[in-house]
């Protein structure tokens, strides 16, 4: 029994010639990890939304209204490409439920 319980998951550990010792923890006065607050030299979010309201006040001021709503008339008629393709029904045969027959 001794035999099997060593061979099991003998493959996921390291040999002891390869095997690293762990660090001594030196005890500095500060905390370990992330610093709270942390910044890095990438944009913050404050510049960010800084710019996307330059965007979007730069995008009000090339609107100008014309009195027509935007985009495509509702109800138009789309081109034939677009159209979906009419499937064939059968004359004379509805397309629900078969009714019951009675005897």
């Amino acid at each position: 029994m001794a035999e099997k319980e060593e061979k099991r998951g003998a493959h996921l550990r390291v040999p002891d010639h390869l095997k690293v010792a762990k660090k001594e923890y030196v005890p500095t006065g500060n905390p370990r990890g992330r610093k709270l607050g942390q910044t890095s030299t990438k944009v913050t979010m404050a510049q960010k939304k800084e710019k996307l309201k330059l965007a979007l006040a730069k995008q009000k001021e090339n609107y100008v209204p014309t009195g027509n709503p935007q985009g495509r008339p509702k109800g138009s008629v789309k081109p034939d490409h677009l159209k979906k393709p009419k499937k064939e029904t059968v004359p004379g045969r509805g397309r629900g439920r078969p009714q019951k027959v009675s005897e």
